[in-house]
């Protein structure tokens, strides 16, 4: 298994789109071989919160990823 920071994107009240979703250039998940790692990127990309945007860890199928 892997970990994915993945990002999402505030869209609508109450409405939270992936990068991915949204087809955002650049905002696409990265992925990481541990949960540690994964949330050591996902505390430093919530480092400085907006309203519209956030990093939040997930755990991928090993298949999935290339």
């Amino acid at each position: 298994m892997k970990w994915a920071l993945v990002v999402y994107f505030l869209v609508a009240p109450e409405v939270w789109k992936t990068a991915e979703e949204l087809d955002y250039d650049g905002w696409h998940r990265m992925y990481f071989d541990t949960q540690e790692i994964c949330e050591q990127y996902e505390a430093r990309f919530n480092e400085n919160p907006t309203e519209r945007i956030k990093g939040v860890c997930r755990l991928v199928k090993t298949d999935i990823v290339k």
